[in-house]
Formats: C-alpha cells, structure tokens, sequence
C-alpha cells in the first residue's frame, strides 16, 4: 500500500485565507507551503526560509463571524469574537510551532456606513498556547477548550473572555506576523 496524500482541491477554506495573509506579511524569501503527506496531521502549512533553510509548522484554526450582541459590545468594546471549541489533545499533543486563529471581524466603515468581514489573526506559539490552556482554561465535555476570543480591530486588542480574561494582543495580526519572520531569520 502506498503512501496516503491531502486532496490539494479541498483546501480548507481558513488555511486558504491565512496562506494568502501570510504570503503578504512574511519575507519574500519565505515560501508557504502545504504538506501533501496525510501522516503530518495536524500541520496545516509549513513556512520555508529558501535562504537559510529554517522552516516553521502552523495549525490553522478558523472561526466564523458572530454578529456580537449590545451587551458584548457595551462590555468589549468595537469588534466581534470568535469560537474555538477542541479536544484539549490537539494542542497538548501538537506538532505545529505555531497555532494560528482566525477570526472574521463585522466591522464597518464609519464614512460609508457600510458593514464588511474583515479577517483577523492570532499567531500564538504551540507552547504558549499549551501554558495558557494550562492557566485559564477549564476543561469542557469530552476534554474540550473552548477559546472565545474577542478582536477590537480599532484599538488592536485581542483577548479570551471566557473564564478569565486575558490578553493576546501581542500576538495580533502584524504582532504574531513579527515573530513568525523573527524565528525565520
């Protein structure tokens, strides 16, 4: 029996997004690419450094758009948040340097007045991710977490605000894109 690949055609469609996002914000010698070997489970994209060689694995974790509600935005402010809900395994046991969140903002245009997703990023280190599931986190039915995760596009913060809050700003959008080109490097 021969070796086991992904279908390149059912490219999820968050790995899809966050490879174009992350071809704009990385080096322009660094190449994204995807594994076509089905046993790298759980490594959704590799980033590759053709110069020096260094190379980085990253899960990608998608969200769909929540119309938030007045009192979420009466209490968080401008944006929307975004649901993660997995087995605490899949980042206990991960193989991915990094996780990636995806979270589709509903954000408008003060101008025009017109409403528009707008795709946002947390890129947080596996072993950070581990110690804050380890610190914040409760674990749900079938050993899940559960992320709610909150994006403020205008005041670029990001946090979870499930139990306890805490905050992942640093690793928003061009924040997490700085570290990721800094372990290329």
């Amino acid at each position: 029996m021969g070796k086991a690949y992904k279908n390149f055609w059912s490219l999820n469609t968050d790995e899809a997004v966050v490879a174009g996002i992350l071809r704009n914000e990385t080096a322009k010698n660094v190449e994204v690419l995807m594994p076509l070997n089905a046993q790298m489970k759980d490594i959704d994209l590799v980033l590759f450094n053709t110069e020096n060689k260094k190379s980085l694995t990253i899960q990608i974790k998608g969200s769909r758009a929540y119309e938030p509600g007045k009192n979420l935005t009466k209490k968080y402010g401008d944006g929307s948040g975004g649901w993660f809900y997995f087995p605490a395994r899949v980042i206990n046991k991960s193989s991915a340097d990094y996780f990636i969140f995806l979270i589709y903002v509903i954000e408008q245009s003060y101008k025009t007045g017109r409403r528009y997703l707008e795709p946002h990023t947390i890129t947080v280190p596996t072993r950070e991710i581990k110690r804050l599931g380890k610190k914040y986190k409760k674990l749900g039915k079938g050993s899940r977490y559960n992320f709610f995760l909150w994006v403020n596009p205008i005041e670029k913060t990001a946090f979870d605000f499930q139990y306890k809050k805490y905050y992942l700003s640093k690793f928003l959008d061009k924040g997490g894109f700085n570290k990721l080109n800094k372990a290329l490097r």
